[in-house]
């Protein structure tokens, strides 16, 4: 403790947002409550006992909300739980009545009151950030919608030829398709495709049709993207098609590289630059 005192890491650690320091003090205070459990183990059932009891799983409640690593310390008090009621389960003095009662009070103060803190600081989360800002972008569409002052919530369910969107993958921290003026340093040196987890200019992309159709859309109606369309996504800020072709992505050569091609104009039709629309599959 004393070591901890000095360390020059956590005046490090208070100078950012993290969450370090308050997942180390809980920690510390969850290995405290623990040892007092441990040292009245032998008084069940007594105003100390209660106390040690009903503390670590606060404790624990908090460490747990602070970040999921400090699911070991649960892990830690909950398999000594289970060695210790296995030992009372042996001992030839132990009643039925007080073995359920044991069972009772673990369940309520380290199951309970965990799961009841853990749930309540998500709760006082939600009530206190309930905003949208630049920090959202990564989150889910349907939670944004709910967030306030969000644009998502007044958006339309259909797409138009010629509107304006954003692709977001379903794979979690990967963020929105995104691109910019930079090309890839080898393999098709074209202009990069990436995702990108912030909102940007440059994650917006303009649904088309193909160069050989007509569009439908006039001053009055609107030809809306279908199931099954085939369509071309051109990106917004260099104007540039999406394309992809059999070269190898640089990060993982299982797959191809996306990038973005050809200025939009009139050209041959590039099977490469087809994109099937599924958006209603699911």
């Amino acid at each position: 403790a004393g070591c901890l005192c000095v360390d020059n890491a956590l005046c490090t650690i208070s100078r950012f947002i993290l969450l370090d320091a308050m997942l180390l003090f809980f920690t510390a205070m969850s290995a405290l409550s623990f040892s007092g459990l441990y040292k009245h183990r032998l008084q069940p059932f007594t105003r100390v006992w209660w106390g040690w009891l009903f503390a670590t799983g606060v404790v624990l409640g908090l460490v747990a909300s602070s970040k999921w690593v400090g699911f070991f310390s649960v892990g830690l008090v909950g398999l000594y739980t289970v060695w210790e009621l296995y030992d009372i389960f042996g001992q030839s003095r132990t009643r039925i009545r007080s073995y359920a009662l044991h069972w009772s009070a673990r369940i309520v103060a380290l199951v309970v009151v965990l799961l009841a803190i853990y749930m309540l600081c998500f709760r006082i989360h939600f009530r206190l950030l309930y905003k949208s800002g630049p920090g959202d972008v990564p989150m889910d569409s349907l939670f944004q919608a709910g967030l306030q002052g969000t644009g998502l919530a007044n958006q339309p369910m259909d797409n138009s030829y010629g509107s304006v969107i954003t692709l977001k993958s379903a794979v979690p921290g990967v963020g929105l398709l995104h691109s910019h003026a930079n090309t890839y340093p080898d393999g098709s040196k074209q202009q990069q495709v990436t995702g990108y987890t912030h909102a940007d200019q440059n994650n917006n992309w303009v649904v088309e049709i193909m160069h050989s159709q007509a569009r439908g859309n006039t001053s009055e109606t609107l030809e809306f993207e279908r199931n099954g369309n085939i369509v071309r996504l051109v990106h917004a800020g260099t104007n540039r098609n999406l394309h992809s072709h059999a070269v190898a992505a640089i990060l993982n050569f299982l797959f191809f590289a996306p990038f973005t091609f050809g200025f939009d104009y009139p050209v041959e039709e590039l099977a490469n630059r087809k994109w099937l629309s599924l958006w209603n599959v699911y």
